[in-house]
């Protein structure tokens, strides 16, 4: 099977965990020495790896849904990222020992807005409803890797059964993902609101699932691991283009309503990150990254026949998921600090670097529990 096939080698893990240990002593240490710096990119790697974790299922999801047969391969490789889930659940709960470093209406409330930004009632709704969704989706994907595997009586019975849990899946994900961007991030600055944040949110993490999706399917097809056609692949190609897209739009509706209100309150969140560095040339860097490069090379790229090396794509869809990080950190960072420069200190790359080798190994941890 394709996850069997993917395991990483002995010596891999090993140096993926040294890094990930070195990433947790640079936390320890840097809260210590510089918590508001610390804390900032704590909280932007545990949004970014858990959006990505949940996304894959959540594709998943709506391939079951939509009874997509193009590419059982592609589903398959969706659901493994889930092995992330149990490590994000024990992340959130460390991020709430940060809640007075990064909100500021933990120590000093805003009368008007007290009865949602309390932290009983944020970390009530933040835990629960990441605890129902993980939930659900680690039961989706347990029931998506059975697929196939049943006679046909008992295939069918499944089959309402994923059903069923594919749209609590996708339900609970547009929730708790629009509560990422709404409670976990645009409440660092809880004077500065946007209607459309939390579905901005959501749109930006399914175009980050979907291109990590091309990255591990083209890699799973280049070591023989997995036999997903040319066709399959460029249709997850067009699937980045168009969540890149969409991704894109959101931002451009988001901009534009508050571009013609010119309410200085909710103004001076792009002033902050459009004019003055070095956010001005970051936000250049992701436009130009993040959606004009994918954007012209997967334009030229679906008006031809599927080609048969995907070099190029892995390449933009890497890019993009560069870009969206990028993203978080520009969103995140001139909040909490205006006067904060760019998070490019050594504790700021082993966090992310331990960040990252802890959703490697725990997404090969959750191959080697499914026997797959």
């Amino acid at each position: 099977m394709i996850a069997r096939g993917q395991r990483l080698s002995p010596g891999s893990r090993l140096f993926l965990a040294a890094i990930a240990l070195a990433g947790g002593a640079a936390f320890v240490l840097g809260v210590t020495r510089a918590a508001e710096r610390t804390w900032a990119i704590y909280l932007i790697n545990l949004v970014f790896w858990s959006g990505l974790a949940v996304t894959g299922p959540a594709i998943a999801a709506m391939m079951e849904l939509m009874e997509a047969r193009w590419s059982p391969g592609v589903k398959r490789i969706a659901l493994t990222t889930a092995g992330f889930l149990p490590v994000s659940f024990v992340l959130f709960l460390i991020l709430f020992g940060g809640r007075a470093t990064l909100y500021p209406w933990v120590t000093s409330p805003i009368p008007v807005k007290a009865a949602w930004l309390n932290v009983p009632f944020m970390a009530t709704r933040i835990g629960v409803g990441i605890l129902v969704l993980y939930a659900l989706t680690f039961a989706f994907v347990r029931a998506g890797f059975r697929q196939g595997t049943a006679d046909p009586e008992t295939e069918r019975r499944d089959k309402g059964r994923r059903a069923a849990l594919a749209t609590a899946v996708l339900f609970l994900y547009v929730v708790v993902l629009s509560l990422f961007g709404f409670d976990l991030v645009m409440s660092l600055d809880p004077r500065w609101y946007s209607g459309l944040f939390g579905g901005y949110f959501v749109v930006s993490t399914l175009y980050a699932g979907f291109a990590l999706l091309a990255v591990l399917s083209v890699r799973a097809n280049a070591t023989g691991l997995a036999a997903i056609p040319p066709a399959a692949v460029q249709d997850v190609a067009k699937l980045v283009f168009a969540t890149s897209t969409l991704w894109m739009y959101f931002f451009w509706s988001q901009y534009l309503v508050i571009w013609y209100g010119n309410v200085p309150v909710e103004t001076k969140f792009f002033l902050r990150r459009f004019f003055v560095d070095p956010w001005r040339l970051l936000a250049f860097v992701i436009f130009v990254v993040g959606w004009v490069l994918p954007f012209v090379y997967l334009l030229k790229r679906l008006t031809g026949r599927p080609p048969e090396r995907h070099g190029p794509l892995v390449l933009v869809t890497l890019l993009g998921l560069v870009a969206l990080f990028l993203e978080r950190v520009m969103l995140v960072v001139p909040s909490i600090s205006a006067g904060a420069a760019f998070p490019s200190g050594l504790t700021e790359m082993l966090i992310t670097a331990g960040f990252l080798s802890l959703f490697i190994l725990s997404r090969d941890w959750f191959l080697a529990r499914l026997h797959a």
